[in-house]
């Protein structure tokens, strides 16, 4: 019986193609959601400063979930506090939006809450970042990836 070469090229190069996209997908799925937060709080982590009490607190700019007790947020592009939240606090490393609570316009560690959903979890401790230096961080995570 004789083979034709030309049919089985496409079909090895379709396999190894499909071999090398399956393995891809194989690794990207090894870091989940979890492993990348615990990633991002580490390195918020190593750029934040000492704890504050209190800190001013017009609007939020953005936010970062980083896992089940911690949120990142900004309140200017270049002003960040890292914000470690008491448990029980489920869901937050999932929820869509938060709000914090404020007392005249200041978030206190241990007073005020960050809310979402039908929660309000105590603010545990404030710490502000050094967002310079996350940017420098960040931009080294990526090159060394």
């Amino acid at each position: 019986m004789k083979t034709n070469s030309r049919h089985l090229q496409p079909f090895s190069t379709l396999g190894l193609s499909a071999l090398a996209l399956a393995a891809g997908l194989s690794a990207c799925a090894t870091t989940s959601p979890g492993d990348r937060m615990a990633k991002r709080l580490a390195l918020f982590e190593e750029v934040a400063q000492a704890p504050v009490k209190s800190f001013h607190f017009w609007q939020m700019h953005r936010w970062e979930a980083l896992g089940r007790s911690h949120v990142a947020v900004w309140t200017r592009l270049d002003t960040a506090y890292l914000i470690e939240v008491d448990q029980p606090c489920s869901g937050l490393d999932f929820t869509s939006a938060i709000a914090l609570s404020s007392t005249q316009n200041r978030v206190h560690s241990r007073f005020d809450d960050v809310r979402f959903e039908d929660q309000r979890c105590r603010i545990a401790e404030i710490r502000p970042v050094d967002v310079a230096a996350l940017k420098k961080a960040e931009h080294a995570a990526r090159d060394s990836d």
